[in-house]
């Protein structure tokens, strides 16, 4: 049985004995209780210019559509106390005809039912018997308790986190090692219970557009029962499914981490007693959107690197200034350089998913310097075109083949068969001999590379081209050696 429960923030101290009472009902009756605490609801009247973005907020309300809630309790009091009726009660619609319970008086809900004397901790065990029996139809009993006291044990081991957490923000750089930081660190301060979750990119929510609920994250962290786990080369899974897969048992917390318009990710945290501090929560969000924020602004480091490296390297192995005008090259109506590296991009961003191959080739026509020189530039252009005839009857229309330097073709295509490779290696030998033999005044004599790679996220273009260009190397080596 998994039950939402909608707060505002934990900085009240009543918020939190409200809490502290509903995870003591939810674990003695089985019950797996998430709480969500989106502050408030923004109104035209309490948006102010100095807090643009505390709309950002609400939004974590938006994970309960399609994440198999059996039902919610909502403190619409404190959620809507800033905004008027017809909008508080388009708030609870939202959520359809999920079994409901609100905690104060509103036309058309049913409400938590409690004595005006009881406590807000006293409320929280009702709110969990009576959502159960308006799910089930069942009434249930929790075992009562007493709301203890704030201890200076429990004081201490809260400001011992917070401490911790300081120290992380203090020392976080470009230079270190995000994820495995973060790790140790909430680790070192005592979390038992943590789970990060990364968007493929950041997410834009505005206030007038809004957002939906990134349909796929990655969980990068785990942290259950004080174990902690760095999780690598992980799918993207479907966000609905997030607590479904979630090892965290019992009573949980999730947070949105975003900055202005931005959502880069968000967390699922165990909920203890550390709440009762009020910025704990608040400072715990915002230091896991330091340690995401810098993990995203080196991965556009390194992208922007990689794509530095390979503009020196495609300028490098360009001798001829034709081949950066335009896409095409003059000669063999191919693809030049600049092309190539723009089609071959669009290929594998369009199809080189799970499942798939990528075929890379480089061919070297060793022989076309001395057919210049000897037979001139015309019979040169000739055998050319010839090379770029054979290159497309081999690879296909389904390929992308170009013509990258003067004596050098490349070709890349995505399949899904694996081995491809090797039946492309044994057309070309069989096409390479029939090209030596249909020419008497010269030999046409070409060395090529044909590299197979099976899909990989982390997988750039610059890996797959450099590795085949190294084959090519010493596949030319061996020749002159030979």
């Amino acid at each position: 049985m998994r039950v939402g429960l909608l707060i505002t923030e934990f900085k009240e101290k009543k918020v939190c004995d409200l809490c502290l009472g509903a995870d003591i009902a939810a674990r003695d009756l089985g019950v797996e209780l998430v709480i969500f605490p989106g502050k408030k609801i923004i109104t035209d009247q309490n948006f102010h210019d100095d807090k643009p973005y505390e709309y950002q907020y609400q939004a974590v309300y938006d994970y309960i559509y399609e994440a198999g809630f059996d039902g919610l309790v909502i403190d619409i009091e404190r959620i809507g106390k800033e905004a008027k009726i017809l909008k508080k009660e388009s708030f609870l619609n939202q959520f359809g005809k999920k079994p409901m319970l609100v905690l104060s008086d509103m036309e058309g809900f049913d409400r938590v039912e409690y004595d005006k004397n009881d406590s807000d901790f006293e409320i929280g065990f009702l709110a969990i018997e009576q959502i159960l029996k308006k799910i089930s139809g069942n009434t249930v009993k929790s075992r009562k308790q007493v709301l203890k006291e704030f201890s200076a044990e429990a004081a201490l081991n809260a400001i011992r986190k917070t401490s911790a957490l300081f120290e992380f923000a203090s020392q976080c750089s470009y230079t270190k090692d995000n994820y495995d930081f973060i790790l140790s660190k909430i680790t070192n301060a005592g979390f038992k219970d943590f789970e990060l979750f990364l968007l493929e990119r950041p997410q834009l929510c505005s206030i007038k557009k809004g957002w939906q609920v990134p349909k796929h994250s990655k969980r990068i962290i785990t942290i259950h029962e004080g174990k902690a786990e760095k999780i690598d080369k992980v799918k993207y899974m479907d966000t609905s499914d997030i607590f479904d897969l979630s090892e965290i048992k019992g009573t949980k917390i999730i947070r949105n981490v975003f900055r202005g318009e931005e959502q880069y990710g968000f967390f699922i945290m165990g909920f203890d007693e550390s709440v009762r501090i009020g910025d704990f929560d608040d400072l715990m969000t915002s230091i896991v959107l330091c340690g995401i924020r810098i993990n995203f602004l080196k991965k556009c480091l390194v992208d922007t690197e990689e794509e530095l490296l390979q503009c020196q390297e495609e300028i490098a192995r360009d001798g001829s200034v034709l081949d950066h005008i335009g896409d095409e090259d003059y000669l063999t109506k191919l693809p030049n350089r600049s092309g190539f590296f723009a089609k071959a991009y669009d290929l594998l961003k369009m199809s080189f998913k799970n499942g798939k191959y990528a075929v890379v080739a480089y061919i070297d026509m060793e022989s076309l310097k001395n057919i210049n020189a000897i037979h001139g530039h015309d019979e040169g252009d000739h055998a050319v075109c010839r090379v770029a005839d054979i290159l497309s009857e081999v690879f296909g229309e389904n390929s992308v083949c170009g013509r990258i330097r003067g004596d050098e073709f490349a070709v890349i295509e995505v399949t899904d068969e694996e081995d491809k490779a090797e039946e492309l290696r044994i057309e070309m030998a069989r096409q390479n001999n029939k090209l030596l033999m249909e020419n008497t005044k010269y030999l046409n004599h070409l060395i090529y590379s044909i590299c197979e790679f099976d899909y990989e996220e982390s997988l750039s273009l610059r890996e797959m081209l450099k590795e085949t260009d190294d084959n090519l190397k010493n596949m030319r080596r061996m020749e002159t050696l030979g």
